[in-house]
């Protein structure tokens, strides 16, 4: 706006007057605000408090229970009945010691009826693991071994029935529990050497090695596999021969009692045998990691001393009660085998004083007889060399008896060629044979 006027001027004057200079205000910037920034907290690293050591005092023990964890369990209670070795794929195997070379598992005990099916009370110290966890196997080089596991049951055996037998064997390291709470059993890897037979109606009298049926294929052959292993609210339960079928085949009434009464009554004695532990053991208390669950003891729960002491004496009474049925058949039956072989002796003796009445008697109407014979044989008759009776014969002028036959007789009559029959006098006991003769023409 100011430009061409200025212009006009300065051509009217000729004076050009200089524009004052312009001046542009620049504000200076404010001074930079500082703004505080709280320093992040300082994290300590954090140190967890030292664990509380306690001294763990063990509790006493419930008399009639043992608490098996883990495998490792077994090897102070069975070190002193055996050896254990490395066998295959199985690992830490026990073997038995001091056993016969035809020693075969469940042959040494009997058989009770529990609530958990058939439980076997073995007469074996060690019978009380090796019976109830774990499972047998038979090596051509070392025998019977025994592959401990954790699982108790009232007995890990297959059944078989048939032809009036009972026969068990102990199962295969290869069977396991499986989904549903059953068994699977094959019985085709049973061994004919592992059963052990018995009469049906001998099944609830005691079992010994020499009393079983072994290695006998064709009573094998006899039966069927009548095996019935399952699982129930955490037990196992072993089946075999069905209640009835033992009482009728044995003529017995078979009263049930509760496995745990006779599992305490077994383990109660381990637990006497088991070498006392320090009184004292320091060991730090194990705090499970979140989220992880507390192992179960495959053992029942602990109890009052009074309730296993009645289950420990329900159980002795029981033993004892079985032991004394079989005291008192065994003595009827050495009672009967002496009665037998009594009948045999006197029917012997009776057999022999008949036989010897038999001999006299004969020998006396044999000497009767000669007696006889010999009263009736006349003395010799002197003269002529004849014998006579009551007098002499009658003759004729030349000496020759009138009475004898002098006509012809039939040559069939003859005795012998020849020789005419004897004739017998009549009134005498002489026979005189008489000349032959030939008939007149």
């Amino acid at each position: 706006m100011f430009g061409p006027l200025l212009v006009a001027l300065a051509g009217c004057v000729g004076y050009v007057e200089q524009p004052p200079p312009q001046r542009i205000y620049v504000e200076q910037p404010s001074p930079p605000r500082e703004v505080y920034v709280a320093p992040p907290p300082v994290r300590e690293a954090y140190v967890p408090p030292p664990p509380v050591r306690e001294v763990y005092v063990a509790p006493p023990p419930v008399e009639g229970s043992f608490t098996i964890r883990t495998e490792r369990d077994f090897d102070e209670p069975l070190s002193q009945y055996g050896r254990w070795e490395v066998v295959g794929t199985y690992g830490r195997c026990w073997i038995p010691g001091r056993v016969e070379s035809d020693w075969r598992p469940y042959s040494n005990g009997y058989w009770q009826r529990t609530d958990a099916g058939w439980y076997w009370a073995s007469d074996e110290p060690w019978g009380w693991a090796t019976y109830h966890y774990g499972r047998w196997d038979l090596s051509p080089e070392i025998g019977w071994f025994w592959v401990p596991q954790t699982v108790w049951a009232p007995a890990w055996v297959s059944w078989h029935r048939g032809g009036g037998y009972v026969g068990w064997a102990p199962l295969h390291p290869s069977v396991r529990v499986v989904s549903g709470g059953s068994v699977n059993v094959n019985v085709a890897v049973v061994a004919p050497r592992a059963f052990v037979i018995v009469e049906e109606r001998k099944f609830l009298e005691p079992v010994r090695p020499a009393t079983v049926v072994v290695n006998n294929t064709t009573i094998i052959n006899q039966t069927v596999n009548i095996t019935n292993i399952k699982v129930v609210n955490n037990t196992v339960i072993n089946e075999g021969p069905r209640t009835q079928v033992i009482e009728q085949a044995s003529g017995r009434k078979i009263e049930s009692i509760p496995a745990r009464d006779l599992r305490h009554s077994q383990e109660a004695e381990v637990v006497a045998r088991r070498r006392p532990l320090p009184a004292a053991v320091e060991n730090p208390v194990r705090v499970p990691a979140r989220g992880a669950t507390t192992p179960r003891a495959n053992d029942l729960p602990p109890e009052s001393d009074r309730i296993a002491n009645e289950s420990k004496s329900k159980a002795q009474e029981q033993s004892q009660r079985i032991a004394r049925e079989a005291e008192l058949k065994a003595s009827r039956a050495e009672a009967d085998r002496r009665a037998n072989e009594s009948k045999s002796k006197a029917q012997e003796q009776s057999q022999r004083i008949a036989r010897e009445a038999e001999l006299k008697a004969s020998r006396a109407e044999a000497d009767r007889r000669a007696s006889e014979a010999k009263s009736k044989v006349p003395e010799p008759a002197r003269g002529n060399g004849r014998e006579v009776g009551t007098g002499a014969l009658p003759s004729d002028s030349k000496g020759r008896p009138t009475d004898v036959l002098t006509r012809p007789q039939p040559k069939s009559k003859l005795h012998g060629k020849g020789k005419p029959a004897p004739v017998e006098r009549t009134g005498t006991n002489t026979v005189e044979t008489l000349p032959s003769r030939k008939p007149r023409e």
